[in-house]
């Protein structure tokens, strides 16, 4: 099964939490992962990022969250009127 995370557009979503999320609701542990993606990214680098001890690249995000069964899917957000602008 996969999820979709949606973006809007400007807005801010921290990916590490939402992986975290997800192995927690299948069941998966941090090192579970790690070898899930054994080849790809050093168990290292899948502790650091998750552990929060350093940030990384897109190419090893996006491993991740697929390997928990994550797609992000972007939306743009709807024009707002000039009156809704200024509040």
């Amino acid at each position: 099964m996969c999820s979709f995370l949606h973006i809007m557009c400007g807005s801010m979503l921290d990916l590490r939490q939402a992986i975290l999320k997800q192995l927690e609701k299948s069941g998966l542990t941090i090192n579970q992962l790690a070898k899930q993606v054994e080849g790809k990214i050093p168990r290292r680098t899948v502790y650091a990022y998750l552990r929060g001890e350093e940030d990384s690249l897109s190419k090893t995000v996006s491993i991740l969250l697929e390997a928990v069964g994550l797609t992000i899917t972007t939306t743009k957000r709807a024009k707002r009127s000039g009156k809704e602008q200024r509040k």
